[in-house]
């Protein structure tokens, strides 16, 4: 056999997963500097998050993906403050996917500034510079003239070049975004308050060249994401949480959107030492692609989220239905519960 024929093959799938989507978290209101650089001190004083998502573990190796993020303010007392304050943030993931094992790890630090339109409202701007390192192992790989007509032979030899000895190749990303949000209360559980929030962000910018063999050219595409949330409060005890989010990079596309409801459980009281306590429940769509249930529970300062991927694509014959297991653990300063004027995002 022509040993192009299985390079070729183990090419258009790596071009594939590099250059036509980026790494996939259903949570992504829980991952904000991976969405938009501009989320970068947008909602709180401090922010710190841990992400972890499995997939396809039932039609291949699975998927894993672990992201950690971090950002923060730099608000002061000082008049310059009254027209706008400075963000920052620093969010690090690892991707690990199929049989190949190719990885993907890529650090990223963002810088926003967030200007006072009025009391109530705020526009950010944001930039975001990063690298990655992505590399894989062929020997995890079968190849066709492994292959004798009958049976698959692992001490035949592969028939490809001795040159083609692996993958490993890294480059400078960066990014850029915009936000508005808008508050009409300084309190999250206070009747019908209202917490708003759009953003668009522009990824790639300089369109890495993600070709590991120096054979052609092959750039990272261009990615466009808009996206919009809120916290509409119904009465004392309820409130929703609309997410709305939609991405194209080249060809491929996602659009979800959906819903938690959350319930406050226990309000807190600094008098009596007592943490406030929140619980919800919710679902989301994204295109023909899945269904999504979420639960959320809030004690204090941290939020535990959990989604699981219902596949309802073409691909449900193979996966049985099963899809994404996802868990997210953040952390934000001032407490949410405690009435400030950094209102909380809860999914």
């Amino acid at each position: 056999m022509n040993f192009k024929l299985p390079i070729l093959s183990f090419f258009v799938i790596f071009t594939f997963i590099g250059k036509a989507q980026d790494i996939h978290l259903t949570q992504a209101n829980m991952t904000p500097l991976l969405v938009n650089p501009a989320n970068a001190g947008a909602e709180y004083t401090m922010r710190g998050i841990l992400n972890y998502r499995t997939q396809w573990g039932s039609v291949s190796e699975p998927y894993v993906t672990m992201m950690a993020g971090y950002d923060m303010n730099f608000k002061s007392s000082t008049s310059i403050q009254k027209f706008g304050y400075f963000g920052g943030g620093l969010f690090v993931y690892n991707d690990l996917a199929g049989a190949s094992e190719m990885k993907t790890t890529q650090v990223n630090l963002s810088v926003a500034y967030h200007i006072n339109l009025n009391a109530k409202q705020t526009l950010g701007a944001g930039i975001q510079a990063g690298y990655f390192q992505r590399s894989a192992n062929i020997d995890k790989l079968t190849w066709g003239n492994q292959f004798d007509g009958y049976q698959y032979n692992e001490a035949a030899p592969t028939g490809e070049s001795p040159d083609f000895n692996g993958i490993s190749f890294g480059s400078t990303d960066y990014t850029t975004g915009i936000i508005w949000t808008f508050r009409n209360t300084e309190k999250y559980f206070s009747g019908r308050n209202v917490y708003l929030s759009s953003g668009i962000s522009f990824h790639h910018l300089s369109k890495p060249d993600i070709e590991s063999q120096g054979l052609t050219p092959d750039e990272l595409h261009y990615r466009y994401i808009w996206h919009g949330n809120g916290i509409i409060g119904l009465n004392e005890k309820f409130s929703v949480l609309p997410y709305l989010y939609y991405s194209q990079q080249g060809s491929i596309n996602e659009i979800m959107f959906g819903s938690d409801i959350l319930y406050q459980l226990k309000q807190a009281n600094q008098h009596a030492n007592e943490k406030g306590m929140a619980m919800g429940l919710g679902a989301y769509y994204r295109w023909n692609d899945a269904i999504i249930p979420s639960l959320i529970f809030q004690y204090a300062n941290y939020t535990l989220g959990f989604t699981y991927d219902v596949n309802i694509s073409s691909l449900n014959n193979a996966t049985n239905k099963n899809g994404g297991f996802e868990i997210s653990l953040r952390y934000v300063y001032p407490n949410p519960f405690a009435g400030t004027k950094s209102q909380a995002r809860f999914r």
